[in-house]
């Protein structure tokens, strides 16, 4: 009983599989003399289809399908509808895939230079082929290849991509496939161009977020988190963030340091009139007592127009610095100092 809705095999499609497929299968087609069913058709789809990542030989004959010559039959017809794909993984070995319905009504009716042409892209990953080297691999002439390219691009089979490795230049691959970062350039490129306004948008809503905190410190996570529920083309990474926030810090709009953790921390510059404390989060945790209750001993460090040829041992350092000294030697108030007591009982397990 023949399947009713699908076109009858065309002679084209029998020899795509013939010509590109060699070995067993096309040396088994041509002395088959096996009635086929389409039920037994079904059967074998349904079967490639509850093992997604495809089926051996080997795994057929486990499966009851050792007929070898019934098997090459079923193959032939399921190539034809367009509803499954045969790679050659071995001399001899062949890997059975099926194609769900939807993609294989996009094949439907596309002849053989359709899908070498596709067949090539999709060998190419994620970092695709452009259409010199697309035309050396299937040797086909340049408006062919064009015309072909075009229909598979129609049918959402393949795309275009522009690459940031060249100029204008531009890359095929699977529909479905994302770009390498070699090609698409990653977070901080659309469409093969820097994205100057989206960063910039970015580094508003971080300052904006910040704003927003009344001058409490920031941690990397929180920035990031705030940032997923913004609308935008793409979602950076905690790390990326992490860049956003250097360009920020390098001109002077926000301090950052790294805790005991390993977590960066911001804070606005100049928001409150508040220092921040570059050494807070390598204190143990009885002296943050004293730093929590009192701003007023802030490392003066940050504020020094000399910190960048502040070195140890220099003729600049930290060993003789008055100000490092008198910060290092002034006496906390009454309720600093009953704070710090009362924290002076705990152990220094971090310390």
């Amino acid at each position: 009983k023949p399947l009713s809705g699908w076109p009858e095999p065309s002679s084209s499609a029998l020899a795509l599989v013939v010509t590109s497929l060699e070995g067993p299968l096309s040396a088994g087609c041509a002395n088959m003399e096996v009635q086929l069913h389409g039920q037994d058709v079904e059967a074998f789809y349904r079967f490639c289809l509850d093992n997604p990542q495809g089926v051996t030989n080997e795994s057929l004959r486990q499966g009851g399908w050792a007929d070898q010559a019934m098997v090459l039959r079923v193959a032939n017809e399921l190539l034809s509808q367009g509803r499954l794909s045969i790679t050659q993984i071995s001399p001899g070995q062949l890997m059975y895939q099926a194609i769900d319905s939807h993609t294989a009504a996009k094949f439907r009716g596309l002849e053989r230079e359709h899908m070498l042409v596709f067949q090539t892209i999709e060998k190419a990953g994620d970092k695709g082929v452009w259409g010199k080297g697309l035309r050396d691999q299937t040797g086909l002439q340049q408006h062919t290849c064009a015309k072909v390219t075009k229909e598979l691009i129609r049918r959402q089979l393949v795309k275009e991509v522009k690459s940031v490795q060249g100029r204008g230049r531009k890359v095929f691959m699977k529909w479905d496939v994302e770009p390498n970062k070699s090609i698409s350039g990653g977070t901080w490129y659309q469409d093969g161009e820097f994205a100057t306004s989206w960063i910039e948008s970015l580094r508003e809503r971080c300052l904006q977020y910040m704003e927003g905190q009344q001058s409490r410190t920031v941690t990397s996570e929180d920035l990031h988190l705030y940032i997923q529920q913004q609308p935008g083309p793409s979602i950076p990474t905690q790390e990326e963030l992490q860049l956003i926030m250097r360009s920020l810090e390098l001109e002077e709009k926000v301090h950052a340091v790294q805790s005991v953790s390993g977590q960066m921390v911001y804070v606005l510059r100049g928001g409150t009139g508040i220092g921040f404390d570059t050494f807070a989060g390598r204190l143990p945790k009885f002296l943050t007592g004293l730093q929590e209750a009192s701003h007023s001993l802030t490392v003066p460090c940050l504020l020094c127009p000399l910190q960048g040829e502040c070195r140890v041992g220099g003729r600049i350092s930290p060993e003789s610095c008055e100000y490092m000294d008198a910060w290092l030697r002034k006496k906390p108030s009454a309720a600093e100092a009953s704070s710090v007591a009362q924290a002076s009982n705990d152990r220094m397990n971090d310390w």
